[in-house]
């Protein structure tokens, strides 16, 4: 049996929280840029646009749920050594069964956000490259309605074929750059030179998230009406929703929890942010040694419960406090700042960003202050969605290991260029299949990634942490009752709002008649 006895705390680390611990900030900074480019630009700025102030207290809530998850991960890997994925495999019943149906959803998701987000890329790029005119904001396959409903004859139906040719065109140009995105986000993972885009794009998200704060304030948003958001409540569309079919036609179940599954991430993410840890030494991570040939890591451990053993073990998580603390704090304030914006300056006018300007219409946040500012929100929103779908391919390889680590030797032992081979090749052919025969609305397209690895498997996370928790740690490094209690209803939480939505967009529908 393997003794966890913790290293001495670093100097940093003796003295507690201070400013200069904020340097342990690092893999959150990714996990962070990786989740900022759906979530909150679009999906968050949807939800201030049909329901205002409403849904703050959800929004904000689930960011701060989606924290304590990520946090008690990366709270039992710096105890322990090892990675949640591995001590899941021996929870009760079917060996592994945990990690197989966590990691197999959470990997099933990968395709839809990567198609997803490159098409929400291609249509920016038709924006500020001015050739996203849409005429009548149909598709073509909604043109055929309006051609059958002409009788023989009709003159509009030269027009009409007119612009169903126009609408098109645009959305072949959308997906030959959402391919290509797809091609040089591939490549460039592949050739591993993400460092230099993290560090240009924190400084430019860095200038958006400061605009957009200054906007946030000088919009004069109603601080009244935005606190009494923060009460839970269950809206209702408002009657001019229904103008907006492709939003309307979910319930508000789901709306809500796709919006919600998009901020912040999913497990597809967290499992593989969790895995940046490995490179790290806090805590029991510097004792492990290289884990990767391992023929069996969840070898019986016994951690030292003295009482110095204990101080050493709580000092040593202050670094994950700072990494998550900060990147889900950034998340929370992005969130805030696109909800705020979007009951202030959208909700008045009835103008929601649905699925032929998904981002264009955010860009009145910045130009209602100055016309200038729009190449700063083009810049911004750019590089935000390229980081997210560039990292997103890192994170994802990363996801795959810790995913495939626990199921057998075979897979501990297998070359990571191999798994991170066969990893992009699915990514790429999974993402570049949707992107021309998934449909023609990206926000549709990345919902079942949504509903069900950014919300039902998160629940499950909390809920698997909780008996792992007790399983591996002594009971003075367990969970204090506080966080004890906030994973108990995040799990709750988020476990049940992914059921409901599940049923009701997948499977009630089944038994009606």
């Amino acid at each position: 049996m393997n003794k966890i006895v913790y290293p001495p705390l670093t100097d940093d680390l003796k003295g507690g929280f201070s400013w200069r611990v904020l340097h342990y900030f690092g893999a959150g900074a990714i996990m962070a840029s990786v989740t900022i480019g759906s979530g909150e630009t679009l999906f968050a700025s949807r939800s201030g646009a049909v329901f205002g102030y409403t849904l703050l207290w959800c929004f904000l809530g689930g960011a701060l749920m989606k924290g304590v998850q990520v946090y008690v991960g990366g709270r039992h890997m710096v105890l322990t050594g090892e990675h949640p994925m591995t001590h899941w495999g021996q929870m009760p019943g079917p060996r592994n069964w945990v990690p197989v149906v966590i990691g197999l959803l959470s990997i099933a998701s990968f395709p839809f956000w990567l198609a997803g987000l490159p098409l929400m890329l291609g249509q920016c790029i038709n924006w500020i490259f001015a050739i996203d005119v849409q005429v009548l904001g149909v598709t073509p396959s909604e043109f055929q309605e309006l051609f059958k409903a002409l009788p023989d004859g009709d003159p509009r139906l030269l027009e009409l074929s007119e612009l169903s040719e126009q609408a098109a065109r645009l959305q072949l140009i959308q997906r030959a750059w959402a391919t290509l995105a797809i091609i040089v986000a591939v490549t460039l993972t592949y050739i591993q030179t993400y460092g230099l885009l993290e560090r240009a794009q924190l400084v430019i998200i860095g200038i958006l998230l400061t605009s957009l704060l200054v906007a946030c304030v000088a919009s004069g948003p109603d601080w009244s009406m935005a606190v009494a958001g923060l009460v839970p409540t269950m809206p209702h569309y408002p009657d001019w929703v229904h103008q907006y079919e492709d939003i309307a036609k979910d319930s508000e179940i789901v709306f809500i929890c796709v919006c919600l599954g998009a901020i912040g991430g999913g497990t597809y993410d967290y499992l593989g942010y969790l895995g940046c840890f490995r490179e790290k030494t806090w805590g029991a991570l510097g004792l492990r040694g290289d884990q990767e040939n391992e023929s069996n890591p969840t070898d019986d451990f016994e951690i030292d419960s003295s009482e110095e053993n204990t101080r050493l073990g709580r000092g040593w998580l202050l670094p994950v406090q700072i990494d998550v603390g900060v990147g889900f704090l950034a998340v929370i304030v992005f969130t805030a700042c696109f909800i705020i914006l979007g009951a202030v300056i959208l909700n008045p006018d009835q103008a929601v960003p649905d699925k032929f300007a998904l981002l264009s219409k955010q860009a009145r946040f910045l130009t209602n202050f100055h016309p200038a500012l729009l190449y700063v929100y083009q810049v911004g929103i750019f590089m935000a969605f390229w980081g997210t779908i560039y990292g997103g391919y890192e994170i994802y390889l990363r996801t795959t290991y810790e995913c495939l680590r626990p199921m057998s030797a075979r897979f501990r032992k297998m070359p990571k260029k191999t798994i991170r081979n066969w990893t992009l090749a699915y990514c790429a052919t999974g993402a570049l299949l949707l992107v021309w025969f998934g449909g023609d609305d990206p926000a549709a397209m990345v919902k079942p990634a949504a509903i069900i690895g950014g919300v039902f498997t998160c629940g499950l996370w909390c809920f698997a942490m909780i008996w792992t928790d007790r399983r591996f740690l002594p009971k003075s490094l367990q969970m204090p009752p506080l966080l004890l209690i906030l994973t108990v209803i995040s799990g709750t939480f988020l476990t049940g709002l992914g059921m409901l939505s599940i049923w009701k967009e997948y499977v009630s529908h089944l038994f009606v008649s």
